[in-house]
């Protein structure tokens, strides 16, 4: 009887033993599965390294322009992120052609033919900060590089690039275009076209834009780059380098006017920025109350 007992015992014992083991191997197995089943957002990792612009190298007469603009909250975010200068449906931009021909205009008031030597570009998908850093300096070609100006797309392809190309072209009539950079990077997407943030990383868009550089051997005919900056993107007054021209107290004579003759393709806006002159004081002028033109009209331009 009491060897009875005894195997009942030992027997209840190995199966307290057993069950223990196999709860105890099934919960470290649930908790595993549940910790590997865990992904980390990868816009915890992501890190940006913005260029150091004091560790670029100058040469004596070189001068340097850089700023930033932010694309965070703007309408149609990622062609806000390619909008370098500004865009026709709101100016939203960085105005980087307007502050480029200031520094180009400034080394030519200082005796030298104007060109812009290199462009970086960096764009933060994160904060989607756009950063820019020019190098102008003496032109070492003979020709003197007055206008800078671009196209580009986002997620639209080279084809959607070049095909703006021409009408840019005819805004420089008369000065030769020089491609001096090929921007096309993979910004990764961590928001909606609308502006809203994603919770991660949502694949890429491609961002391309195509820069020229327009030159003449006659600088002297090339007018003034206009001062007509927003105060929000106008960093100018800030720059040692580049130094705005204070008004004159003169006079105010009647300004002089020439005509033009519209041809096919032919915008308003295009023809206001050949001419360097605001949008509204070619319509005033010419007596307009909407952008529509007429092949063979004729336009008042102020000199």
């Amino acid at each position: 009887m009491g060897n009875f007992f005894s195997c009942i015992v030992s027997s209840s014992l190995m199966f307290l033993v057993c069950s223990t083991n196999l709860i105890a191997q099934i919960s470290f197995a649930d908790t595993s599965d549940s910790l590997d089943n865990i992904k980390t957002p990868e816009i915890y990792k992501f890190r940006f390294y913005k260029i150091d612009r004091d560790t670029i190298s100058l040469d004596i007469n070189d001068i340097l322009v850089s700023d930033s603009f932010c694309a965070q909250g703007i309408p149609y975010t990622y062609d806000a992120l390619h909008s370098f200068n500004a865009r026709r449906m709101d100016h939203f931009g960085g105005y980087l052609n307007v502050k480029i021909n200031k520094g180009l205009e400034e080394l030519r008031n200082k005796g030298f033919q104007s060109d812009i030597k290199k462009l970086y570009i960096q764009i933060n998908p994160v904060s989607l900060k756009v950063y820019w850093v020019a190098i102008l300096g003496p032109s070492m070609d003979g020709l003197c590089y007055v206008r800078v100006d671009s196209r580009g797309s986002a997620g639209g392809g080279l084809t959607a690039v070049e095909k703006q190309l021409p009408r840019m072209h005819r805004i420089y009539d008369g000065l030769s275009s020089h491609k001096f950079l090929e921007f096309n990077e993979d910004v990764r997407v961590f928001y909606d076209w609308n502006g809203n943030q994603l919770c991660d990383f949502q694949g890429t868009i491609k961002i391309i834009q195509h820069f020229y550089k327009y030159g003449t051997s006659d600088p002297a005919s090339i007018p003034s780059v206009s001062e007509n900056l927003p105060n929000k993107s106008d960093s100018l007054s800030q720059n040692p380098l580049i130094t705005t021209p204070k008004p004159k107290t003169t006079a105010i004579s009647k300004p002089k006017l020439k005509m033009y003759k519209v041809r096919a393709g032919d915008t308003l806006s295009e023809i206001a920025e050949k001419y360097h002159v605001s949008l509204s004081q070619l319509k005033k002028i010419n007596n307009l109350r909407s952008n529509t033109l007429q092949i063979g009209q004729t336009l008042k331009i102020p000199n």
